[in-house]
């Protein structure tokens, strides 16, 4: 599926050259700008693709790896917010941060 859209958005860059120096993988109505993500996020949706499991995922497990401080400004997120993402993995960072304090 991805190969079959990646010919039709280079046959559509070709055909407008002008628009940009190298084509768009995912192309807007206008070959010179990208599509927009709400867009991307409906089709995958239509598909049965949703991206909420896959996001949250990668915020557990990087929730396990790193303080709640670096998570939150990682994924834009509160730190509150974060927090609750690193309880969720149990994961306390209170001794590291306590052993770099002391250091």
């Amino acid at each position: 599926m991805v190969l079959e859209h990646l010919q039709h958005a280079e046959a559509a860059w070709e055909s407008n050259r002008a628009a940009s120096t190298t084509p768009w993988l995912f192309a807007g109505l206008n070959p010179a700008r990208p599509i927009q993500s709400q867009y991307i996020y409906l089709k995958l949706r239509r598909l049965g693709l949703g991206g909420l499991a896959g996001r949250n995922t990668a915020r557990l497990a990087l929730a396990a790896d790193v303080p709640a401080s670096i998570l939150a400004a990682l994924t834009g997120t509160s730190i509150d917010n974060a927090t609750d993402w690193a309880n969720l993995v149990k994961r306390n960072w209170t001794d590291y941060i306590a052993s770099r304090k002391d250091s």
